[in-house]
């Protein structure tokens, strides 16, 4: 009798200790929870989840969220927090990253030739590849058809024909949309090397970059095309009401535009200064949380969403694919907006995957401003620019 109750309580203690493991981590159940940054695309990805978890036996719940990196930080530690995030701007990539809360992406996951140059420069940080890309998307040059009959191939004839007729209007305060003008240059942001930027290697004071803003100032002062009261919400809703014929914008300004009825066409940037005007491409990238215990499940199922979902995402949100391949499908080809797109992303690249970037929009914006009212000129805005960039880096860095 004695034998029997020890062997029932060993059983009843076994018992208890296999559902207490069963609860003490989420890695131990087949359940993936994704947040997305995606709103309207949300339901899109829970389909595409679902189709997945059927063949892999998982369950996966897709939640709409819109984290900061402190939120992931203390969601991924409790039993209930996400496994991977899909679909976040690259711009905050390396905010997770220099909080070590990302894994590396698996050398064998995916193959870089695959996709936009622009979309897999987004994915690195410090030379290590951390995210896969989902979709990509850049500016290009909105134009009305009632105004412009043939648009000039050049930044300097363009400014000369929008200051005779119909204007030209975009937020020139912001190194967004400057970029180019100081990349066909030969000035940068941060020097690019290696997969890896040296944010000590500031390049927008360097000759080119001044060239540059030179001619960002004579949009203001010689054309009188733009002043700093023209933000980007305002450029957008004139163009809208056909009060100018040239506007900088992206994929998301052609609901509106269709919707108000605007007669406009869009197409690649001219070039200046003789080259290619390179245009900031904004990559959705995805990622796996470093605590996650169901990091290779993770991973399987960003890319089935990368390789089978890109037609459902283009549908649900005109989300444009980062992969080569999908770019080519014909749905995708009968659309002249998303083909100028796609051609403009071949001549973009992603602003740099670094947290010191962070640092440099408010500084650009007031030196430009205070460069088209003369309290600086050209030379000396992109010098106070480099020098308050350093100053800002320095600070911000102090602390690690």
């Amino acid at each position: 009798m004695k034998k029997k109750i020890i062997s029932a309580l060993m059983v009843c203690a076994s018992v208890i200790f296999m559902l207490s493991g069963c609860g003490s981590s989420k890695g131990a159940d087949t359940k993936l929870i994704i947040w997305t940054n995606m709103d309207v695309e949300t339901d899109t990805i829970q389909k595409y989840a679902d189709e997945w978890g059927a063949v892999n036996g998982y369950e996966v719940d897709v939640i709409h969220q819109s984290p900061s990196v402190q939120q992931f930080a203390q969601a991924i530690n409790s039993d209930d927090g996400p496994d991977a995030i899909v679909g976040i701007p690259n711009d905050q990539l390396a905010d997770y990253v220099n909080a070590g809360l990302t894994a590396e992406v698996p050398a064998e996951l995916y193959s870089d030739s695959d996709f936009s140059d622009a979309a897999i420069q987004a994915c690195y940080v410090e030379g290590v590849r951390y995210a896969a890309p989902l979709s990509v998307e850049t500016t290009a040059l909105f134009y009305n058809t009632e105004l412009v009959s043939k648009v000039p191939a050049t930044w300097e004839d363009l400014v000369e024909h929008a200051e005779a007729d119909g204007g030209l209007q975009f937020d020139a305060t912001s190194i967004y949309y400057d970029l180019g003008f100081v990349r066909a240059c030969g000035g940068y942001i941060f020097k690019y090397e290696n997969g890896a930027y040296d944010v000590t290697d500031i390049g927008l004071a360097n000759t080119g970059a001044k060239q540059a803003y030179n001619f960002i100032n004579d949009l203001c002062n010689q054309y009188n095309l733009l002043s700093a009261d023209v933000t980007a919400d305002i450029a957008r809703s004139n163009f809208q009401n056909g009060q100018t014929a040239y506007y900088i914008g992206g994929p998301w300004d052609i609901d509106g535009f269709t919707s108000a009825g605007t007669s406009f066409a869009i197409v690649e940037m001219p070039t200046f200064n003789g080259q290619p005007f390179v245009t900031p491409v904004g990559t959705q990238v995805s990622f796996v949380s470093n605590k996650s215990n169901n990091q290779d499940k993770a991973w399987e199922f960003i890319m089935y969403l990368i390789d089978n979902g890109a037609m459902g995402m283009y549908e649900a949100g005109d989300r444009i694919p980062a992969k080569l391949s999908d770019q080519e499908n014909e749905k995708i080809q009968i659309d002249e907006n998303a083909t100028t797109f796609i051609a403009q992303i071949n001549n973009g690249e992603p602003m740099p995957t670094v947290s010191e970037m962070g640092q440099l929009w408010s500084i650009h914006t007031n030196n430009i401003r205070s460069m088209w009212t003369g309290e600086l000129t050209p030379q000396e805005a992109a010098e106070n620019m480099v020098r308050q960039l350093e100053e800002a880096v320095e600070l911000m860095n102090s602390g690690k």
